[in-house]
């Protein structure tokens, strides 16, 4: 985990910060022995620390992603590929939310 931290350029310091706001438990010295391979951390604690590692991992390299084209106008029933893409990562894109936050029903 050491290695995707500096990935994430992170100071272990920044790291610790990330995992404590996640709800981690562990203090910043058990983090750093962790990350070193000197001392074991518990399962889930591992994960929380993976939680905030891959948050700032996603962070870091979602402003280097190339953005995809904007839908053609007048391509009918057609589902744009960002929608596509928020689907499959089940996010929700903006045109579905819309109807709900006027109130009105969803198509």
């Amino acid at each position: 985990m050491d290695a995707a931290r500096v990935r994430a350029e992170l100071t272990v310091q920044d790291l610790w910060l990330q995992y404590v706001a996640l709800g981690g438990s562990s203090d910043a010295f058990d983090l750093d022995a962790y990350l070193q391979g000197l001392a074991p951390l518990e399962t889930f604690q591992q994960d929380i620390l993976a939680q905030a590692l891959n948050e700032r991992l996603e962070d870091l390299y979602q402003a280097a992603r190339i953005p995809l084209s904007e839908p053609t106008p007048g391509t009918g029933d057609a589902i744009p590929l960002q929608d596509a893409v928020d689907h499959l990562l089940r996010r929700r894109s903006p045109a579905a939310e819309a109807p709900e936050a006027s109130g009105g029903e969803p198509a």
